[in-house]
C-alpha cells in the first residue's frame, strides 16, 4: 500500500445519522434518535435529506459511501421507526464522479433533487421518479463546481446559495438568482463571514416565523459544527446572523457534524468520527502540531 493511500485511510471519516422527532427544537435539547446501519456494515451514510415518512418508516436521500468503491453515490434509505435501523438501501444515482448532498426541492407536485457533483464541473437538476425509484436528469443549473449548494425561493425569485472550488470551506458565500427554476441563474451577491461558516449544512427552513440557514463551521476542520443563522432579505439582499451553534453530542462520533435538514416537523442530522480513531487521531494530532510549528508543508504526502 502506498504512503498516499495510508494517509487517506488515516484521515478517513465514518458518518452516522440521527433523527429529531420534533425538529429543530430537539436539537437544542439533545433529543436525538441515533440510527443503526443494520446489515450495511461496510458503508456509511451522510448528507441526509428527508424524502417522506409515516408512523412506521422514514425515507431519506443520502450520500452512500461504500469502502469497497470509495466514491459517493446517491441512495434512498428506509429507516424502521421501531428499531431505528436502516432496513433498505437503494442506489438511485451512480456516476463515475463523486456524488453527495442530494438537496430536495418540491414544486408543483414534483420532487427534484440537486446533488453535489463538483467533480463533473457543474450543478445539475434531476427529478425523482417514484415509480422507477430513480433520478432522471433534467438540466444543468450552473456550470460551476458548487459544494453543498441549496435552492431558496423568495416571492417569484429563485436563489442558489453555495460555496465552490477552490475554497469550498471558507468564509465566502455566493448567491445566484433566476426568475424560474428552469431559467438561467446569474451571480447576484457575495457574502463574507468573519470565520469559516459560509458552506451550507442544509436547506433554509422556517422555524417560529424565522428563516434559518444551517451552515458548516469549518474553522478547525471540515464539518466541525453547524452554525444556525437567521436569514433576513431586504430588496434581494441577504443578511445572516448566527443564533445557535451545534456540536456533536454523540459519545463516539464527536469529530463533527455537517448536515441538518427538516421536513414537515421532522429533522435529520449526521455526525462523524475517524474511521480508525487511535491511529488517525495520532496522525492528525501530529499534523496539527506541524501546522503550529509552520512545518506542515514539507510533511505533506502528494
Amino acid at each position: 500500500m502506498s504512503l498516499k493511500k495510508i494517509k487517506h485511510m488515516l484521515e478517513e471519516s465514518e458518518w452516522k445519522l440521527g433523527i429529531l422527532l420534533n425538529g429543530y427544537d430537539d436539537l437544542k435539547t439533545n433529543r436525538v434518535k441515533w440510527i443503526s446501519n443494520g446489515i450495511y456494515t461496510n458503508k456509511w451514510f451522510a448528507d441526509p435529506f428527508i424524502l417522506d415518512f409515516d408512523d412506521k418508516q422514514i425515507t431519506l436521500l443520502v450520500e452512500e459511501f461504500d469502502y469497497s468503491i470509495h466514491r459517493g453515490r446517491i441512495a434512498r434509505l428506509a429507516i424502521n421507526r421501531e428499531s431505528w435501523t436502516i432496513t433498505d438501501c437503494k442506489i438511485i444515482l451512480d456516476l463515475e464522479t463523486h456524488l453527495s448532498f442530494p438537496m430536495i426541492w418540491r414544486e408543483d407536485g414534483h420532487v427534484y433533487v440537486c446533488p453535489e457533483n463538483y467533480q463533473s464541473g457543474g450543478w445539475n437538476l434531476y427529478e425523482y421518479k417514484e415509480s422507477a425509484d430513480s433520478l432522471e436528469f433534467i438540466k444543468q443549473i450552473l456550470p460551476e463546481k458548487l459544494t453543498d449548494a441549496t435552492l431558496f425561493k423568495d416571492g417569484a425569485d429563485y436563489y442558489v446559495l453555495s460555496t465552490y472550488e477552490p475554497t469550498p470551506n471558507g468564509s465566502k458565500l455566493t448567491l445566484w438568482k433566476s426568475d424560474s427554476l428552469f431559467g438561467d441563474f446569474s451571480k447576484t451577491e457575495e457574502k463574507s463571514f468573519p470565520e469559516n461558516i459560509a458552506r451550507n449544512a442544509g436547506a433554509i427552513f422556517l422555524h417560529e416565523g424565522r428563516l434559518i440557514r444551517p451552515a458548516q463551521e469549518c474553522n478547525k476542520s471540515y464539518g466541525h459544527a453547524i452554525s444556525f443563522q437567521t436569514v433576513s432579505i431586504k430588496q434581494g439582499q441577504f443578511e445572516f446572523q448566527e443564533e445557535f451553534r451545534y456540536y456533536s453530542t454523540h459519545p463516539k462520533y464527536q469529530r463533527g457534524t455537517h448536515t441538518f435538514n427538516t421536513y414537515n416537523g421532522l429533522a435529520v442530522i449526521d455526525v462523524h468520527k475517524l474511521r480508525f480513531p487511535f491511529l488517525g487521531g495520532l496522525y492528525i494530532g501530529f499534523k496539527d502540531l506541524l501546522v503550529k510549528l509552520h512545518l506542515k508543508k514539507p510533511f505533506e504526502i502528494k
